[in-house]
C-alpha cells in the first residue's frame, strides 16, 4: 500500500497555485508543477490524474460555493425585503474573494481552456439579471417600465472586468474586498437615472 505525503501534496498545490496564476491553465505543464515543487512527474501522478484534475481540486471548491450563493439569488422575489437578502448574500461572496482572492484571480483571468473558461460571461450574465430585476422592481414602483437594460449590461461588464483587475493586481483580501464594495458604490449608484425607461399608461 503507497502512503501519500502531506507534505508533498501541499507543495504541489501551492508550485500549481503560482503557475496557474502566471500562465493560466492553458500556459502551464504538469513538468514545470512537478519540477518548482521538487518533485517528479511520476510522483505528481501519484496526488492527481491530470492537471484537469489539480485545477478542479483548487478551483472547483471556490467557484462551487461561489455559484451556490449565485443561486441563491435567483430564489429571492424582488420586493420591499430584497434589499436585505440582497445584501446579505453579497456579504457571503465578499467573504470568498477575501479568503480565496488567489483562487479567484485563476478562475477569472486564467480559466481558457478549462472547464471554466466561460466563468466570466456567465457571471455578467447574472449581475445584468439580478440588477435589472431589481431596477423593473423599482421603477414599478415610480410607475415606469424599463425600456432598455444594456445600460446595465454594460456597467455589469466593467464591474466584472474591474474585479478580475482587482483581483489580478492587489493580493490583500481585505482590500480586494474595499475595492470591490467601492467599484459597485461607483458604477451603480443613482442607476436608475440613467437608465432607458418609459411612463406606463
Amino acid at each position: 500500500m503507497q502512503y501519500l505525503k502531506e507534505e508533498v501534496r501541499k507543495n504541489i498545490v501551492e508550485e500549481a497555485l503560482k503557475e496557474f496564476k502566471q500562465g493560466g491553465y492553458k500556459g502551464t505543464s504538469i513538468r514545470s508543477i512537478a519540477k518548482n515543487s521538487e518533485t517528479s512527474v511520476g510522483n505528481f501522478y501519484k496526488y492527481f490524474h491530470s492537471k484537469e484534475d489539480l485545477y478542479e481540486n483548487l478551483i472547483g471548491p471556490v467557484y462551487n460555493r461561489l455559484m451556490n450563493y449565485i443561486n441563491k439569488f435567483n430564489e429571492v422575489i424582488v420586493n420591499e425585503k430584497a434589499n436585505d437578502i440582497f445584501y446579505e448574500l453579497m456579504e457571503k461572496i465578499l467573504e470568498i474573494f477575501k479568503e480565496s482572492s488567489t483562487e479567484l484571480t485563476i478562475l477569472l483571468n486564467k480559466s481558457e481552456g478549462s472547464k471554466y473558461g466561460n466563468c466570466k460571461k456567465n457571471f455578467v450574465d447574472f449581475v445584468t439579471r439580478i440588477v435589472t430585476q431589481k431596477m423593473e422592481y423599482e421603477l414599478l414602483l415610480q410607475g415606469k417600465r424599463l425600456k432598455d437594460n444594456f445600460i446595465i449590461y454594460l456597467i455589469s461588464y466593467n464591474l466584472v472586468e474591474s474585479i478580475s483587475i482587482i483581483l489580478r493586481e492587489k493580493e490583500d483580501g481585505t482590500l480586494v474586498r474595499k475595492l470591490i464594495l467601492d467599484i459597485i458604490d461607483i458604477f451603480y449608484k443613482n442607476i436608475i437615472s440613467k437608465l432607458d425607461y418609459e411612463n406606463i399608461s
